[in-house]
């Protein structure tokens, strides 16, 4: 008797290996001297919804990914992948320089959501060069190629 026909199984992608933490941490609430200035003539109204704000976001950078979970009560999780970012920039506005924070602005292929900008962060040169590294090692573990525009 003949064994059934089994189709061949394909080789998985490369199998995915542990994520390290590059940073993980919240936002400042009050990260700006614009806010600031907002909070003292609300009498600390303003400053309570952005700590509120700060309270819900929470952001993971990895190896391979950023992470960004938002929300009290309903919890929503984003995942940017590096291997797609296209550009990193880092904004240091003059009231954010002041009090030592600042913004690093990842933009990407992926066509639903191609923008993230992590806002009220200290140290953003350092991040955003931990960043930029793990994007090369992640476009060459990926073998993907940015082509350019014409």
């Amino acid at each position: 008797m003949t064994e059934p026909f089994t189709p061949p199984v394909a080789a998985p992608f490369a199998a995915p290996e542990s994520e390290k933490t590059l940073w993980e941490g919240r936002p400042a609430a009050l990260d700006s001297l614009g806010r600031w200035t907002i909070a003292v003539l609300t009498v600390g109204l303003a400053g309570l919804w952005w700590w509120i704000g700060r309270l819900s976001t929470r952001v993971r950078v990895t190896d391979q990914r950023v992470i960004l979970k938002t929300g009290l009560f309903t919890l929503r999780t984003e995942n940017f992948e590096l291997y797609r970012v296209n550009d990193i920039t880092v904004v240091e506005p003059f009231g954010e320089r002041l009090l030592g924070f600042g913004r690093v602005v990842l933009l990407s292929s992926d066509r639903t959501d191609g923008h993230l900008e992590l806002r009220g962060l200290r140290n953003v040169e350092q991040l955003a060069d931990q960043i930029r590294h793990a994007v090369e090692v992640q476009k060459q573990a990926r073998r993907v190629a940015t082509l350019a525009e014409a």
